[in-house]
């Protein structure tokens, strides 16, 4: 825990959270319930931080056998989805609805978008092909989820953080990964103009009105905020809406300029971390995982103080990644010649 008070990127997401809790005091209406639930949100998200930190230092290598396990299992369940959907829907213009306890399709793009570029950053790693197939798949699937559930941010925002983490990483076939991936892509589209058609028709929908809407109420408290528990109307075109479906405009409303400020010194911060630990380790899977978060953010995750969701794969888990490796011995790192003998000495019972 003392490496994680010490560090700067903690020390910006605790301001963020205790500012966001502090507007709560402000709210209209204001209710003690409704903040302590915030409060107590807020404290998972440090201990869901803190405990990726001490997992991955009792044993990184252990932490990504778990990684890649359910990595592999999330791409098996996504295969379930597909098929199972498309045996009683309409293939391939029915807008695809997953299995699982998320609300949206837009919810498991971004859970399987993340994923996604966690398979690939394994896949990079390892140089056996048989090793690298069934992440290679998995990212594949991930993809295809993203693309028949015509999740348009997250898969464009898939595709441009795939293309950087092989462009950033990869020295030789640099070329030959990117029109992989562009070839994917276009085959999507070419194969299934269905779906493209589907999600021209669907238009922007509401939310330029929704966010025009919100905005127009964010600027009568511009400094401040509504409030953390204040709670959001929008009413456009005879609906109402809890949500303003953009994190950046929801923050404004919520916490004004100074959350947005924090909120932005927070990802600067973050990127800055994540680009150095990037550069050093030749490892730009949790760079590129940051970059997919604060694209998808710009049409959906409300807000980042609330029950374990979407939100806390898609940006809370990168930042608790980075917290834990950056801070982790060189020595420690998966894949080091030290590291696998301290682990071997571990699980044979000597002291590494």
């Amino acid at each position: 825990m003392k490496q994680l008070w010490g560090h700067s990127l903690f020390k910006a997401i605790v301001a963020y959270l205790f500012y966001l809790l502090l507007s709560g005091f402000w709210s209209d209406p204001f209710d003690w319930f409704l903040l302590g639930q915030k409060f107590t949100i807020a404290v998972y998200i440090l201990c869901f931080i803190a405990i990726t930190h001490y997992l991955v230092h009792w044993n990184s290598a252990l932490y990504e056998r778990m990684l890649q396990t359910c990595i592999l299992f999330a791409a098996l369940a996504a295969t379930v989805s597909l098929v199972s959907f498309y045996r009683e829907h309409d293939f391939p213009s029915q807008r695809l609805v997953p299995i699982g306890s998320l609300t949206n399709i837009n919810e498991f793009s971004n859970v399987y978008g993340i994923l996604a570029i966690l398979a690939m950053g394994f896949a990079l790693k390892v140089d056996k092909l048989q090793h690298k197939t069934p992440f290679l798949l998995a990212v594949a699937v991930f993809i295809a989820i993203a693309w028949f559930g015509q999740s348009r941010t997250a898969f464009t925002s898939l595709i441009i953080a795939l293309v950087l983490t092989g462009d950033l990483v990869l020295n030789k076939r640099k070329g030959l990964y990117v029109v992989a991936l562009i070839v994917l892509a276009g085959s999507l589209v070419l194969i299934f103009p269905d779906v493209i058609e589907q999600a021209v028709l669907r238009g922007q929908g509401l939310r330029p009105l929704i966010w025009s809407t919100a905005w127009d109420q964010a600027l009568t408290a511009p400094l401040l905020g509504h409030g953390l528990i204040s709670p959001v109307a929008i009413h456009v075109d005879g609906r109402a809406f809890e949500t303003i479906h953009n994190a950046y405009l929801q923050i404004f409303w919520i916490a004004g300029s100074v959350g947005v400020l924090l909120f932005l010194v927070l990802l600067v911060i973050a990127f800055r971390r994540a680009w150095i630990w990037s550069r050093q380790h030749q490892d730009f899977t949790i760079f590129s995982m940051l970059l997919f978060a604060t694209c998808v953010m710009t049409t959906g995750v409300d807000t980042l103080i609330d029950r374990p969701r979407d939100q806390w794969m898609l940006f809370w888990f990168p930042l608790a990644l980075l917290l834990a490796y950056q801070s982790l011995s060189p020595r420690l790192l998966p894949g080091s010649t030290r590291g696998a003998q301290a682990d071997s000495d571990q699980s044979s019972g000597n002291p590494a």
